[in-house]
Formats: C-alpha cells, sequence, structure tokens
C-alpha cells in the first residue's frame, strides 16, 4: 500500500513539474490547467482503483484464511476419526484372534468326541456280537470290565495278588496289588480311580 501512496505522489509530483516546464514554455494557463487536471483526475482514479483492488485483495485474504482454519478443523477431526477406526481395528483383530484360537481348541474337543462315539459305537457293537455268541458269563463279563476299564488282567498269578496292565491312552501302567494287606474297598476305589471319567 506504501507503494502505491509512493507511485501517486512521484505521479503528482511530475505533474507539477510539467505544470511548470508548460509555463515556462508560455503556453496558455488554461491549456496547462486542463492538462493538470486530466492528470489529477487520471490520480484519483488511479487511487480509487488501487484502493478497491486492495479491498477485494484483503476480503479474499480474508476468505482463504477462514476456509484454511475451516479445512484445518476437518483435518483434524478425521484425523481423530482414523485414531479410533485404527484402535477399533486392533481391537477387533486381536478378538478375532482370540476367536480362532477357541475355534480351534473346540474343533479339537469336537474330534476327540466324534473319536470317542466311534469308540463307544464300536465296543457296543462288539458288546453286541459277543452277547448274541454263546459266551460263558464270567468269560463274557471279563471282557466287558475290560473294554470298560480297559485293564488287562493276569489270572495266572497267586490268587491273593490282584495283577494286570491298564492302558490309559499310550501309556502302560502295571498294577501289583496285595490283596491281603488292603481292604477290598480300598482296591475297589484304587482300580475306580484308574478308569477314565472322559467320554
Amino acid at each position: 500500500m506504501a507503494t502505491i501512496s509512493e507511485n501517486l505522489q512521484t505521479i503528482e509530483d511530475i505533474s507539477k513539474d510539467i505544470v511548470q516546464i508548460l509555463s515556462t514554455l508560455e503556453l496558455p494557463l488554461e491549456k496547462t490547467l486542463a492538462k493538470e487536471e486530466q492528470i489529477l483526475d487520471l490520480l484519483l482514479e488511479t487511487e480509487v482503483t488501487a484502493s478497491d483492488i486492495i479491498k477485494d485483495f484483503l476480503a479474499l485474504e480474508k476468505n482463504v484464511a477462514e476456509k484454511l482454519i475451516e479445512v484445518e478443523g476437518k483435518k483434524q477431526n478425521s484425523l481423530a476419526t482414523l485414531c479410533q477406526i485404527e484402535e477399533e481395528l486392533k481391537a477387533i483383530s486381536a478378538e478375532n484372534v482370540n476367536v480362532k484360537t477357541d475355534l480351534q481348541f473346540l474343533m479339537k474337543e469336537l474330534e476327540k468326541l466324534k473319536e470317542m462315539e466311534e469308540e463307544m459305537e464300536q465296543m457296543q457293537q462288539e458288546v453286541d456280537e459277543d452277547t448274541t455268541i454263546a459266551t460263558p458269563s464270567a468269560v463274557y463279563r471279563a471282557q466287558l470290565y475290560h473294554l470298560v476299564t480297559k485293564i488287562q488282567w493276569d489270572y495266572d498269578c497267586d490268587p491273593t495278588l490282584i495283577k494286570g496292565v491298564h492302558y490309559n491312552g499310550d501309556v502302560a501302567q502295571p498294577i501289583n496289588i496285595d490283596s491281603t494287606q488292603h481292604s477290598k474297598t480300598f482296591i475297589c476305589d484304587y482300580l475306580w480311580s484308574l478308569v477314565s471319567t472322559d467320554w
């Protein structure tokens, strides 16, 4: 703005110099005054135009600043929303991992249950087959006990000893109990404690 004022001052000074030169050349005074008036009108018109341009520029600058502030606010809101979405996504991902782990565990348990059910069906078929064949009752009971308890008895040992092997999965556990040193209740409880309750 200072530059426009300086330019206007320069133009005014030049016009005064022109007036002086014209007067020294003895031009008619009216013609000189008319020229000076035209120059001053032009100067005022230029000053008004420059003032309008400055006002328009300031209004435009204010408008741009307001839009910039608005855009910055929207940017901050978008960043906050993005951070929130990222946090939710992390939580959902962690939950998804837990669900997958639980699902894998449940699928393994289901497979085990299916295998046990197949074993039970096979045992039932074996029992059904054994009952349809004329099997002496003692042998039938021994086979049934073996299927339920998974204990293979040693029938050739001393009658006071209870000997055998309990098969629990891949583990074989020997049984050797002296019946003269333990009560029947203890022996019974011990043998039933070997039987798996997982069906």
